[in-house]
């Protein structure tokens, strides 16, 4: 109340001085008025001009209270007044700010825009009316708009590893996937510690194909951080996925280790075991997947096909068998039964400088027979018939079976685990 007082006052004082202004310098009714001075304009100016400022001064006051005080509503009128008076920019950009506040606080966001973007009219330069224009846009689902002002404001404030992620957000939401990864890398240049900027950044490579760029992403990862777990398994699938399936096998068996219930892990290792010829290796992983689930079908069958590498067929042939047993539908059993006599019959030739017999032909056609029932199952039914197609030239064919027809089983010492 008091400072409606002031207010009403000020304005009369302006009165009083524009009427002695008057009477001072025109003299009375009919007399030449006589010419003001510099000085004596000056006067009247600065006298005006205080009268102004003060007049600002009291506004805001009245304004910056309330909104100390949450009273929004009533901050925002006398807010108001000081934005459409103020024209020389004496509050600059705590009034714009303030007042955008207010009407977001009142749930008036086209209002705060408003107040935003003349702010950033009047200060072009300053960041803090791009980032409010940002987040109102990046809230309303204006993503072109916002990333317009993203851009600007990376341009602002380049340093900061923040404005960047948030950009990169936005291209991607806009599908624009090679803009996204370029400021997810300089987000992570700026700031090598910003781990989620990290995995996003390596997400969106993946997408690309670009796998030794994935790579450097991850190990940039794991290097920040070496006891993350998740960071190393990440890590060792794209090496994985990469052929370099040692690096992998470094990877994943520090995972292991740490964790021998991680079956991601555990899988992988046993498989870049084998990639790499390790097949004892791969059994002894398999082998304890297998002992806290031993009704796991997948792992028993790597199991199977890791003994069958070792040349332990029988023992991969019960293993399988157990499998069967289990899961008479199961397709990769079938495939990998079929894969026990196919590795079987190739030795076999191999070792009687690949020459084929009949009584290879005849194992050959128990691999073939086992790969068309795996064909059943659509899960495998590829990696099945890619493998029938391979035997076709191998397994028997009419005028063999007419040239032994005594024979149906393979006679061969080589074959003596299959009779």
């Amino acid at each position: 109340m008091q400072k409606r007082k002031q207010l009403g006052v000020f304005a009369a004082v302006l009165i009083l001085v524009l009427v002695a202004t008057q009477l001072q310098f025109l003299g009375c009714a009919g007399t030449q008025p006589k010419e003001l001075t510099p000085e004596q304009k000056q006067a009247i100016a600065d006298s005006l001009a205080n009268v102004h400022k003060r007049r600002l001064a009291l506004l805001w006051s009245l304004g910056y209270e309330p909104y100390k005080q949450a009273d929004y509503q009533k901050a925002k009128g006398y807010f108001r007044q000081v934005a459409n008076l103020d024209t020389t920019g004496v509050y600059g950009r705590i009034l714009y700010q303030l007042l955008g506040d207010t009407y977001l606080r009142l749930n008036q966001p086209d209002s705060a825009e408003w107040v935003y973007l003349i702010g950033i009219g009047r200060l072009p330069d300053n960041p803090y009316f791009a980032k409010a224009l940002g987040y109102i846009y990046r809230a309303g689902g204006r993503t072109e708009d916002a990333i317009e002002m993203y851009e600007k404001l990376v341009t602002l404030e380049p340093d900061s590893s923040g404005h960047f992620v948030n950009l990169g957000e936005l291209y991607v939401s806009a599908e624009e996937t090679d803009r996204a990864i370029e400021s997810y890398q300089t987000a992570v240049q700026l700031d090598p510690s910003n781990n989620r900027a990290q995995e996003v950044l390596s997400t969106l490579l993946s997408q690309t194909g670009d796998i030794d760029r994935v790579i450097e992403t991850q190990e940039n990862l794991v290097a920040s951080e070496p006891g993350n777990m998740k960071y190393k398994l990440d890590l060792a699938q794209s090496y994985h996925r990469a052929g370099l399936f040692e690096q992998a096998i470094g990877q994943l068996t520090v995972v292991f280790e740490n964790n021998p219930d991680d079956i991601v892990a555990a899988e992988l290792l046993g498989d870049s075991y084998q990639q790499v010829e390790q097949f004892q290796d791969a059994v002894n992983i398999y082998t304890q997947i297998l002992k806290s689930r031993p009704d796991d079908k997948k792992n028993m069958c790597n199991l199977a096909m890791s003994n069958t590498s070792l040349g332990r067929f029988m023992t991969a042939m019960r293993q399988v068998q157990q499998v069967i047993r289990q899961d008479r539908n199961y397709g990769l059993a079938y495939l990998t039964r079929g894969m026990i006599y196919e590795t079987s019959a190739d030795r076999c030739v191999e070792k009687n400088d690949s020459k084929v017999t009949f009584d290879d032909k005849l194992v050959y056609k128990l691999a073939y027979d086992e790969f068309t029932r795996a064909k059943q199952d659509l899960e495998w039914k590829n990696d099945a018939e890619r493998r029938l197609r391979y035997l076709e030239t191998l397994i028997p064919t009419r005028e063999d079976l007419f040239m032994h027809k005594d024979q149906t089983t393979p006679r061969g010492e080589c074959y003596e685990w299959i009779r």
